[in-house]
């Protein structure tokens, strides 16, 4: 038996596959990060129309500590990619869409209309990778497979801000 088949066989080795694909939605044969994306929208859908007062302004330490933990989470469980999936960043690996999405939302008033528009945005980035989350994916390990999602989520989340505030602008004035 060869290290390879040996490392399969270990606690940490499942525990980095069933969590990097999210429970295993990553092996989804059609577009698993835009799935990953799309689950973690329907969550927050879920979330905030179960506990109302969740995504409301004086909880946002506790989303902002959210997405730091589901980063930091999503780092370890990425970073043995190589190891554990066969490539430095793949397809399977989907926890990085959810903390991208999750960053997506940070401060944005959820309502169907964001929810969409903001799965839109995020998808946009993450897959034409303008400039910098093209040069975010080029760093090592977990930390580029995930740091170029929030790079994503980051320019999702200002162009939804933008989008509102314009929108509300031009409806102040009708």
């Amino acid at each position: 038996m060869n290290n390879r088949q040996t490392g399969r066989n270990t606690l940490s080795y499942w525990i980095r596959k069933l969590g990097a694909s999210v429970f295993f939605l990553g092996y989804f044969p059609y577009g698993p990060g835009t799935v990953g994306s799309a689950v973690t929208v329907c969550a927050l859908w879920y979330l905030d129309y179960r506990y109302q007062n969740l995504f409301t302004p004086e909880h946002l330490v506790f989303y902002w500590g959210a997405i730091m933990m589901l980063a930091l989470v999503s780092i370890y469980l990425s970073s043995q990619s190589k190891e554990v999936f066969g490539s430095d960043d793949p397809g399977p690996v989907i926890i990085d869409e959810v903390v991208g999405q999750f960053v997506t939302f940070f401060m944005i008033p959820l309502s169907i209309r964001t929810l969409i528009a903001g799965f839109l945005l995020f998808r946009l980035f993450d897959i034409i990778k303008p400039f910098p989350v093209h040069h975010m994916e080029e760093m090592e390990g977990g930390v580029g497979i995930t740091m170029d999602d929030v790079a994503a989520g980051v320019m999702a989340n200002i162009s939804l801000i933008l989008i509102l505030s314009g929108y509300h602008w031009v409806k102040s004035y009708l």
